[in-house]
């Protein structure tokens, strides 16, 4: 590790910074990835569709025993004051409906079941 000393807006600021070894044309270095969003996790008998960001449910769009195709809305998310559509990742039966309308979710909750 090397401290360096930056001026921002007059104001000084000391930093460390690590050095980066560049091995077979690539740069490596210990910080992790940024993950990817949850992909649909096999749930015993089902499919779990997983909230993709923290927010608040609005409306659930399916009820249990309804069929979806891939691509159907099945709830709708808000987050950020912005309303977002859950989408069906796959085609199937609605077995379980795990969160209710006006319910607080964070990223990766169950919202919905596939059969």
């Amino acid at each position: 590790m090397k401290i360096y000393k930056v001026k921002v807006n007059g104001k000084l600021y000391e930093v460390e910074l690590e050095e980066v070894k560049e091995s077979a044309g690539s740069i490596s270095a210990p910080a992790a990835a940024p993950a990817a969003a949850p992909a649909p996790a096999p749930v015993a008998g089902g499919t779990k569709v997983p909230a993709p960001m923290a927010g608040k449910i609005l409306d659930i769009k399916v009820a249990a025993g309804t069929k979806v195709a891939k691509g159907d809305t099945i709830a709708i998310l808000e987050a950020m004051k912005l309303e977002n559509e859950i989408k069906s990742p796959a085609a199937g039966t609605v077995k379980a409906i795990c969160v209710s309308k006006g319910a607080m979710v964070n990223n990766g909750d169950a919202l919905i079941v596939l059969e």
